[in-house]
């Protein structure tokens, strides 16, 4: 699995908001990026899930292997045969939303990319049973798929608080929104990030989140 730039700027930008997280739950972990980066600032214990054996395994090396072992625990499981006895004041996933796109000859990146194990509805659905009833769900989805996504949290009663469209430039429209849900109806706080500027460099919102991760910016 794949760095990307898109997940990158979800996990900066999570992590920023400072949330005042004691358990923190990462859906759909991959290799660990997001909660890795969410370690990094802040002091909550992170459960990072991840349901691909192959993935799981680099994951659980990654948090091995990283200053933040101590708070992250890998878990090979299925979320939805995942029970705990603690709520999660912060829930984060970059979730599968390829499921109209041609697929992978690799299962595992089938799995990660694409809704055959679990769809929209069901990760609303596990995601608002673990939620903490003042706590947030965070999630990355591609444009086009906005309107679905705040209409199945709807379902579940989570409405969203935070709202922001990502553009690769200022001549690209909107390619992906990072939006927070809680479990009150609240003002939405809405943003646009642009990640390069018309001369293709970084933008400065985009080096602020991301300086502290990137090596060279």
């Amino acid at each position: 699995m794949k760095v990307t730039t898109d997940a990158s700027l979800f996990g900066a930008w999570v992590a920023s908001l400072q949330i005042n997280a004691i358990q923190v739950l990462d859906i759909g972990a991959g290799t660990g990026l997001l909660s890795l980066m969410v370690a990094q600032k802040n002091d909550a214990t992170i459960k990072a899930i991840e349901i691909d054996t192959s993935c799981y395994e680099q994951l659980n090396e990654n948090i091995r292997l990283s200053p933040w072992n101590n708070r992250c625990n890998a878990v090979n499981q299925d979320i939805r045969e995942y029970e705990s006895d603690k709520s999660f004041e912060l829930i984060i996933s970059n979730p599968p939303f390829f499921e109209r796109q041609l697929t992978s000859p690799s299962h595992g990146v089938n799995l990660a990319r694409h809704e055959e194990g679990l769809s929209f509805t069901s990760l609303f659905f596990h995601a608002k049973k673990l939620l903490h009833k003042e706590g947030y769900f965070f999630v990355l989805i591609p444009s086009n798929r906005k309107e679905e996504t705040i209409e199945l949290a709807k379902k579940v009663d989570l409405f969203p608080h935070f709202n922001v469209e990502v553009k690769q430039s200022p001549m690209h429209d909107t390619f992906r929104y990072m939006i927070g849900f809680k479990a009150t109806p609240i003002e939405i706080k809405s943003e646009v990030i642009t990640i390069r500027n018309a001369h293709n460099e970084y933008t400065t919102r985009f080096t602020e989140l991301l300086k502290d991760y990137y090596l060279f910016l």
